[in-house]
């Protein structure tokens, strides 16, 4: 069931690349993260039950929080210069990286795992460089989506860990409430706040903040306490194999050859990660 509930977020949130991309074209980054997370927190209040506002959850939450605020900047961020597809794919090296940043934690990774780190790493050179030019905005937006999958990394990593002293819906909301409050001063301070949103904004903050954001990781949460991290990134790395392939049913999105290359790279080294053990 964690399994099955980690997958569902999954494709959930390769959908969202489409969907956000789209939305960009209209509103800045932080414009909408700041509604998006609003309203996803909104909508975790119900669920989340008193112990929401205890000092431990806040303890927890407010790092979660931080580590969610800098992952989804970046890949919002990101996505004003890069492809969904490629947005996703490079995402998905969050899966390589949750065992390095359990190093902090006392558990070393063994060859198995570096050799998807070199391998998930020559794919995303691959990826950013293997277009039609060697530097611009798609670049930056690689880049951008390179720091993304390191902050995701590391929530993962964070999840796991809270989940040994925290019930998971009392996560939901301090996580949430710190990324929306962030949003909400960056957006304000640059002006990206505009009402009403469009339909088209309107829908891509309706799915992100009811499903991508609130439901899916209440799933997260709640799976968080039954896998470990590692195993938690193994089945989302599901994400980008989804966002590509919504990249080019939605969008019509396709890789250059080289890019290509890189793409088959990416998923070789998750795949190589996803059967390490950690000591």
């Amino acid at each position: 069931m964690a399994a099955g509930a980690l997958l569902l977020a999954s494709a959930v949130w390769g959908w969202t690349f489409v969907l956000v991309k789209d939305a960009l074209a209209e509103v800045g980054p932080l414009g909408f993260l700041a509604l998006r997370f609003s309203l996803a927190t909104l909508l975790a209040l119900p669920v989340s039950g008193r112990g929401a506002w205890s000092g431990r959850s806040w303890r927890w939450g407010v790092p979660l929080g931080l580590a969610l605020f800098a992952g989804y900047l970046f890949q919002t961020w990101g996505l004003l210069y890069t492809t969904a597809g490629k947005s996703g794919l490079i995402t998905g090296l969050s899966v390589v990286l949750v065992p390095l940043w359990a190093t902090a934690w006392g558990r070393r990774p063994d060859r198995r795992t570096w050799a998807g780190v070199l391998l998930a790493g020559g794919g995303v050179a691959l990826l950013a460089l293997g277009g039609e030019g060697l530097a611009g905005g798609a670049w930056l937006g690689d880049f951008l989506t390179v720091l993304c999958a390191f902050s995701f990394a590391l929530h993962l990593v964070l999840i796991e860990e809270s989940a040994r002293a925290v019930p998971p819906r009392a996560l939901l909301v301090p996580q949430l409430a710190v990324v929306a409050l962030l949003a909400l001063a960056g957006a304000g301070g640059r002006g990206e706040l505009r009402f009403p949103p469009s339909p088209q904004v309107g829908l891509a903050l309706g799915v992100t903040a009811a499903l991508a954001t609130t439901g899916a990781f209440a799933l997260v949460l709640w799976a968080g306490r039954r896998v470990s991290a590692g195993r938690m990134a193994v089945v989302l790395a599901a994400e980008p194999l989804f966002a590509a392939l919504f990249g080019w049913l939605l969008r019509g999105e396709a890789l250059l050859p080289l890019q290509g290359a890189g793409a088959a790279l990416v998923l070789a080294g998750i795949v190589s990660s996803s059967r390490r053990r950690l000591r």
